[in-house]
């Protein structure tokens, strides 16, 4: 029953895109993942950026960017702020004292579960004002659903998911003119590209480094994973936005890709949805 639960929450809860479609191979990483904790590892892409990835319960990423003047850069979340700690100890080590700052990337908990660890260190975490509301009407809800899916109080992961907190952004943007941030005279865009997996989902850019977080807008794996909030002819078109921004790499928010080819699979995904035939919504 276990198994058959969680194989509903990798294809139904969320986006989880863990392998990569046939034909379509990761990008090779320069070097070998960084193990910072059990389920927890860190991988550098290069120029100053870390994909991290957490797999508690399934793998989900975050990009961490050094910017020029020190300033780290966290798109994206771990699932929880236990390993959003472990993230911030890990970081310590390797650059000493830095300013850190976050950008939630959607309401759902692979989006934001680290927060609370972020906000306890003082770190400014920014999401969009959509982002606060539906954690507000809806977060007891997804954490409902994902303890169910989960497999109930028996499972090894339950606790940890059970008590973990929910916290907001607490610098809010509207999300329909994203947001624009400066590090050194480097700039980062959060892009809303239109209604995708979900009503609030953004992206992260850094255009000197043609490097983008995608997070579950962008889908890595051989299916789209869940579509209770996704509007598919939306997502398509915000698809074909982000498709014109110069990319070198994108970051899936449930894959190992790495490459700009991840958008025309997204597209393929997307096209081949819309041609059969949705069932009506209750």
């Amino acid at each position: 029953m276990r198994t058959r639960l969680f194989l509903l929450w990798l294809s139904l809860t969320l986006s989880v895109h863990v392998a990569a479609a046939a034909g379509d191979a990761p990008v090779p990483c320069p070097d070998e993942p960084a193990e910072l904790a059990p389920g927890l590892i860190a991988r550098d892409i290069g120029d100053g950026a870390h994909v991290v990835t957490h797999s508690i319960p399934v793998p989900c990423n975050a990009l961490l960017v050094e910017m020029p003047d020190g300033t780290l850069v966290l798109a994206g979340s771990t699932w929880t702020a236990g390993a959003a700690q472990q993230l911030l100890d890990w970081a310590r080590a390797k650059w000493g004292e830095r300013p850190i700052v976050a950008i939630n990337t959607g309401y759902h908990v692979d989006n934001l579960g680290g927060n609370h660890a972020l906000r306890q260190a003082g770190i400014p975490i920014h999401g969009s004002e959509l982002t606060a509301r539906l954690l507000a009407e809806n977060g007891d809800r997804q954490r409902a659903l994902l303890l169910r899916m989960l497999g109930g109080e028996a499972a090894p992961d339950y606790a940890l998911h059970a008590a973990n907190a929910y916290d907001p952004p607490t610098h809010q943007f509207a999300l329909a003119e994203g947001l624009t941030l400066h590090f050194g005279g480097e700039e980062v865009r959060v892009i809303f590209p239109g209604h995708t997996q979900a009503p609030d989902k953004v992206v992260v850019y850094f255009p000197s480094r043609r490097l983008l977080f995608g997070g579950c807008a962008v889908v890595g794996g051989p299916r789209l994973g869940n579509l209770a909030e996704a509007d598919l002819q939306a997502w398509r078109r915000a698809i074909r936005r982000l498709a014109e921004l110069p990319c070198d790499v994108v970051v899936p928010g449930h894959s190992p890709r790495l490459d700009a080819g991840v958008l025309q699979h997204t597209q393929r995904l997307l096209t081949d949805a819309l041609s059969v035939p949705m069932p009506p919504r209750e």
